[in-house]
């Protein structure tokens, strides 16, 4: 499971956006599919309120691919949001209860969809335990929304004058038949000094979608690097703001740990408009 301990993460839903996996997989995008209609709803859900967050508090996610389950460990609803809807379009409008406060929760259906899941393509059985989760945050969280183009911050990733401070992961020799390439991995470690990412096997595109989660805005690669790196990546948070040996900004850190550049601009992008959520009744 994606896990991330210690105290002090508390401030830090956006995080989730790695989820699953305390190494998480990187996974590709999910494809919208006009043709394909998905249907799954969980069965059973369990949604209770978090304990206080302690020393030992940690965030972590388990959602087995072709399979209904779902399982969450102080989770605060705005990660659930960005799992349901996508993690490049900024929430908006969302009460400061969604970003703090957590929530433990478990879902799941049948043995039967559990079948059915198993039949499908990756991207189906995506497509339909997204579908599950939205109509949870409907029924459970009185959930609406709707999307809405603006003019929102998003970031072009490139080479930093200087180039590459990442580690490049050789490639197999040529002769070797070719194989699968191993998982992108990410861990991530708080300290009073504010937040590591420790990454390996991970492509630029892995790479924009930790970024994306901090800086809560898509993150677009324009490096032209085709290769899969190993990497940390140190950088402040809010709770280390005041610490004399506080890590940098996470634009500084990028710069001056992974030889990478996060250029900001505008663009039209499309939002994720709250228009209606209230806490759930425990059961």
């Amino acid at each position: 499971m994606f896990r991330i301990a210690r105290p002090y993460l508390v401030l830090l839903p956006a995080l989730l956006i790695l989820a699953p996996g305390l190494c998480t997989h990187a996974q590709t995008p999910i494809v919208e599919e006009p043709g394909y209609k998905p249907t799954l709803t969980f069965d059973v859900a369990t949604i209770r309120l978090s304990p206080p967050p302690d020393a030992h508090f940690h965030v972590s996610v388990s959602s087995p691919p072709h399979s209904t389950r779902f399982e969450a460990t102080n989770l605060p609803i705005k990660a659930l949001l960005q799992i349901a809807y996508g993690f490049d379009a900024p929430v908006v409008g969302a009460p400061d209860w969604v970003a703090n406060t957590f929530y433990d929760i478990n879902a799941r259906s049948d043995e039967a969809a559990d079948a059915r899941l198993a039949k499908l393509t990756d991207n189906e059985s995506r497509l339909e335990k997204r579908n599950a989760i939205r109509v949870l945050l409907a029924e459970r969280f009185g959930l609406k929304t709707h999307l809405e183009t603006r003019n929102s911050a998003i970031y072009n990733l490139v080479i930093a004058k200087g180039g590459i401070k990442m580690q490049l992961v050789p490639p197999p020799p040529a002769s070797e038949a070719p194989a699968p390439p191993p998982p992108s991995n990410v861990q991530a470690h708080g300290s009073p000094h504010g937040l590591e990412f420790d990454g390996s096997n991970a492509s630029l595109r892995a790479i924009c979608g930790a970024l994306s989660s901090m800086v809560e805005a898509p993150v677009i690669d324009k490096t032209g690097l085709n290769g899969t790196y190993n990497y940390t990546l140190q950088f402040g948070r809010d709770w280390s703001a005041r610490d004399p040996d506080g890590w940098p900004s996470i634009f500084t850190a990028v710069q001056e740990q992974l030889g990478l550049k996060l250029d900001s601009e505008h663009e039209d992008v499309p939002n994720l408009v709250v228009d209606h959520i209230t806490k759930p009744t425990e059961n």
